[in-house]
């Protein structure tokens, strides 16, 4: 199985891109790793070729965002396997050959999630992969939970966070890469339920160990991106009957932030303004399905169950997140049933 590393990354990363090529560079396996340089960046091809001189390079004219970078990387790699880095991620020295051995054990997976923890605390987690709900309200499974034993199974999840996340090529060829629209924030997710719905599932490796900066290209932005692909992803992802029955909880959803958070309310109104752009975009990305509602309704409903899980052993304001999710899954099922009786 062959296999290929994409690392996207700008002028701004010179602070943290040291450690994450140094990481790869002292990986168990062979890499093949191919940066993408996300618009003109001098500073950045001189370290990769000072630290990881055997790797392809990317140049991009402009920056154009995680989104396209990555997509561009995706494109060009041609490995049967290739894995998506954060260039503020530094994956444990078997990361590479963990994701190969969890792919080889897991034929019928298309992506894989990693056992991604944060570089400020590395005992407590970052993400063992991603989830979604109904409402469109993502998340990452185990975020902020002590790292440990509940952890060191391997189990399907949703979907892989763009992190420290792999693809099979068969999945690349068949979803496409990442939605450009998004620019950044939830892409992978997006990506995530396209896949589900053309039925390649995601396995979670606990033995893919990275450690994670976090919001090191976007900061206080990654708020307003969030809330505003949000509504993309809705109107150009979610399958139509299951979109009728969440928009709703997904209003109240999205009011709920916008009031704790000015910036997410800002992207929630961006979001709103796009959405009939996004909606007509979904004869492309949902004409091919080949997973059907009842199966994708029962794999948000376990991404809400997890969601729940995640709130319930945390703080106040967490146990409060919970208590809502609960309160808008049973919204969404009583609607879901109204609108079933009256046949879609």
């Amino acid at each position: 199985m062959s296999l290929q590393v994409v690392v996207p990354t700008w002028s701004g990363s010179v602070a943290w891109l040291p450690a994450c090529l140094d990481a790869l560079a002292a990986q168990t396996v062979p890499v093949q790793a191919i940066v993408v340089i996300d618009g003109p960046a001098p500073a950045v091809e001189a370290l990769v070729r000072q630290r990881l001189g055997a790797a392809r390079v990317v140049r991009r004219r402009e920056r154009e965002g995680f989104a396209a970078a990555a997509s561009a990387g995706l494109r060009a790699a041609k490995g049967d396997l290739v894995a998506l880095l954060n260039d503020d991620a530094v994956p444990d020295p078997g990361w590479l050959e963990a994701l190969r051995d969890g792919a080889r054990r897991h034929p019928n997976a298309g992506s894989f999630a990693s056992r991604v923890l944060r570089s400020e605390d590395p005992s407590t987690l970052d993400s063992a992969g991603h989830g979604l709900t109904r409402w469109g309200e993502a998340f990452a499974l185990g975020a902020g939970a002590p790292d440990g034993s509940p952890w060191d199974v391997e189990r399907p999840v949703f979907g892989a966070p763009a992190t420290a996340a792999a693809y099979r090529q068969d999945l690349l060829r068949d979803c496409g890469s990442f939605d450009l629209g998004m620019g950044a924030y939830l892409e992978d997710v997006d990506l995530s339920l396209r896949a589900q719905l053309m039925g390649f599932p995601c396995q979670y490796l606990p033995s893919a160990v990275v450690q994670h900066r976090g919001s090191a290209s976007y900061g206080d932005d990654s708020l307003r991106l969030a809330a505003r692909n949000r509504w993309r992803l809705l109107g150009r992802s979610m399958p139509r009957n299951l979109l009728r029955a969440g928009l709703p909880a997904a209003m109240a959803s999205a009011a709920m932030h916008g009031l704790r958070s000015p910036v997410a309310a800002a992207g929630t109104v961006e979001g709103l303004r796009g959405f009939g752009e996004a909606m007509a975009d979904r004869g492309q990305t949902l004409g091919p399905r080949r997973v059907d509602d009842e199966h994708m309704t029962e794999l948000l409903r376990q991404c809400e169950a997890d969601l729940q899980a995640t709130c319930a052993a945390g703080s106040s304001a967490r146990r409060l997140r919970g208590g809502a999710c609960r309160a808008l899954a049973w919204s969404v099922d009583a609607r879901q049933r109204s609108l079933t009786k009256r046949g879609w």
